[in-house]
């Protein structure tokens, strides 16, 4: 079954955008080099965060949006634990100057607050995903439970593990 739910679609729009501005860009996309991401996972992560037209019209199926889910807690975790820290010493801070140096100030202060927030949305799209995936179910176990892996997803997007 394909979703094609606009509640579904328009949080994606929101962590897409998210993304672009206050995860990926050009100041903080660097930084990503130090995270141990095997590829699969940033082709979710790339899927989900590009949302073209043509994934609109063919609709994500559940096991599609509950994969790219994890990739994302994954990501949202590793961000926490690996770049955060050393946030300053990853991106070569000292090393800005004038305008630039300041807006990558402005990155580096916010980027906690923006994985958080990054945190919450992709929380949404999985409560949101969940719902629709019991009320699709028709009587059946809903996919989630047959996914094991999804159990962690609270603890990676709050930082408990």
């Amino acid at each position: 079954m394909s979703i094609k739910n606009t509640q579904i679609f328009s949080i994606i729009d929101r962590i897409s955008e998210h993304y672009h501005q206050n995860i990926a860009n050009r100041y903080l996309r660097k930084a990503f080099n130090e995270l141990t991401i095997d590829k699969g996972a940033w082709e979710k992560i790339e899927t989900l965060t590009e949302s073209s037209d043509y994934a609109r019209l063919q609709g994500y199926s559940f096991n599609e949006l509950y994969d790219s889910i994890y990739a994302l807690a994954s990501f949202i975790k590793k961000l926490r634990q690996d770049i955060a820290p050393n946030i300053r010493f990853i991106l070569g801070f000292s090393r800005a100057t004038g305008n630039e140096k300041l807006l990558m100030e402005m990155a580096i202060i916010n980027f906690n607050d923006n994985v958080g927030l990054f945190a919450d949305m992709v929380n949404e799209l999985y409560i949101k995903t969940i719902e629709l995936d019991r009320a699709e179910s028709g009587g059946r176990a809903p996919i989630y439970t047959r996914m094991p892996e999804l159990n962690e997803i609270g603890k990676m997007l709050i930082g408990d593990v």
